[in-house]
């Protein structure tokens, strides 16, 4: 059983809700909600994300031949030439073989110009009758041998040249050493091992370096490669990088349900001063405006939020029909001519399926959105086929509008600000709007320099629902939301 509530409690509900509803009030004075003013400003939109440099390419350093590694003339951070001499393994085996080789090729040389010679006396006796025809084949045959071996005694010696010339690593690239995996004494093995052959050394070119970073979705479409970056470690402080986009990776990234996406910006680091691992975070520029007529975020509504703030301060719901082209850019919205009227029927505004639709009677996406889905069900249940396939054909019109909004953020919107007609009340106004910083969002039609508008906060929305939530619960008399 639910314990009734104590007359304090009640008073003391009816106290919150009073206040909450009398904030809802668009009759009440506009001076209760802070102003702002439109002025010309520079409007930089970027995308911020953290991550780490590291190399664009990192090289795995390994000898073809096996032994003893003698020498290592370099070290860690050192910066090496291509062709620089990075470690020698000991040459005694290969120079062995490379010897051996060498003798080999001259024994099958001697052999084959003796089976030559030989050949060449036999096919004279045979001509004579001096020899058998077998005889005169064998000849040949022996001839053929000789420069078979001939041929691979040559090959030989040059597998066995490459070889020694293996046992001297050199760099392979310009770069620097990032990584020394062995030391002089360490007995390595060669890549032509199962095990693929041991690493000596690792290095990159950090000339030109990179900084991954995963970006959340919803902000992936608006970074574009080839877009300008700022980059800044901790390192220097006092110092920036410019970098630029270079690609966006395909594949998401998902960490504590949050999907992201690795995007790669490419640095110019000639004098080496960034090194990998070093965190940095990257601002990636988007857009930019400079001197252009602005208000602070606040003061600025989309059109699903002015949607949820007219619902509940009592406005009338036609006023989210008003565009700046029909309208001019220094005209005013129409004003309601009683923001705090009576509630339609059962105490409730009038559904989207009852609010103002398009010149074809449809409703337009954005009442559309706000209806909810058994509201939705009857209204395509109420329409004719053609009717039906026209509005799809506006809800996706609608849907690719914004999707190229979302990849161009310069991209002209529509949205709303609220303001105080002649008469002291709150009404709306419809604007054009364009890039968005942090702070401040770019006019491009709808407001002059030196107009202001009201700060109307979204928290509002939750008060009008823990209002609702009051008069269900604690059913506390004398409190409406249309009450003066």
């Amino acid at each position: 059983m639910k314990k009734p509530i104590s007359g304090t409690a009640l008073l003391a509900l009816a106290a919150l809700a009073v206040t909450a509803c009398g904030k809802s009030k668009a009759s009440e004075a506009a001076t209760d909600f802070q102003t702002a003013t439109v002025e010309r400003r520079d409007i930089v939109s970027s995308v911020e994300a953290t991550g780490s440099i590291e190399p664009i390419q990192t090289i795995d350093i390994k000898s073809q031949a096996s032994g003893e590694i003698l020498q290592m003339p370099v070290d860690i951070a050192d910066h090496v030439q291509k062709g620089q001499l990075l470690a020698r393994v000991d040459p005694r085996n290969v120079q062995n073989t490379y010897d051996q080789a060498n003798a080999n090729l001259a024994v099958a040389q001697a052999q084959a110009k003796i089976n030559a010679d030989r050949l060449a006396r036999s096919q004279v006796l045979a001509d004579s009758g001096a020899i058998t025809k077998d005889e005169l084949q064998t000849a040949i045959l022996n001839d053929a041998t000789a420069k078979s071996d001939l041929v691979k005694a040559e090959t030989n010696l040059e597998l066995a040249r490459k070889e020694v010339k293996d046992a001297t690593v050199v760099a392979p690239i310009s770069g620097t050493i990032i990584a020394k995996d062995v030391e002089p004494g360490t007995i390595i093995t060669s890549t032509n091992q199962v095990s693929g052959g041991t690493t000596i050394l690792q290095m990159a070119d950090l000339t030109t370096v990179q900084v991954r970073t995963l970006v959340d979705e919803i902000d992936i479409g608006k970074v574009q490669p080839g877009l300008a970056a700022n980059i800044t470690v901790d390192a220097y402080p006092n110092r920036s990088f410019s970098g630029t986009v270079l690609k966006i990776e395909p594949q998401a990234v998902v960490q504590q349900n949050v999907t992201q996406f690795a995007v790669l910006t490419r640095i110019n680091n000639e004098d080496r001063a960034l090194l990998p691992g070093m965190n940095a975070d990257v601002t990636i520029v988007i857009g930019q405006r400079d001197s252009v007529l602005a208000l602070p975020n606040a003061g600025i509504k989309t059109t699903e939020e002015a949607r949820k703030l007219v619902d509940a301060l009592g406005m009338d719901p036609s006023l989210l029909q008003a565009s700046v082209s029909s309208q001019g850019s220094g005209a005013t919205a129409p004003t309601a001519a009683d923001p705090g009227r009576a509630p339609a029927a059962g105490g409730q505004q009038a559904s989207g399926a009852q609010q103002a639709r398009t010149d074809d009677g449809l409703p337009s996406p954005e009442k559309l959105r706000g209806m909810s889905q058994d509201e939705r069900r009857k209204l395509f249940q109420s329409l004719t086929a053609d009717q039906r396939r026209k509005l799809m054909e506006r809800v996706r019109a609608e849907r690719e509008k914004q999707q190229q909004a979302r990849s161009n953020p310069a991209a002209p919107k529509d949205g709303f600000v609220f303001v105080e007609n002649a008469q002291g009340r709150v009404t709306l106004k419809p604007v054009r709007i364009g890039l968005s910083s942090l702070d401040y969002t770019e006019v491009l039609a709808g407001l002059e320099q030196g107009d202001k508008v009201l700060e109307v906060p979204l928290s509002l929305v939750q008060q009008q629902q823990l209002l609702q939530r009051f008069r269900q619960r604690a059913a506390v008399p004398g409190v409406s939301r249309n009450n003066n």
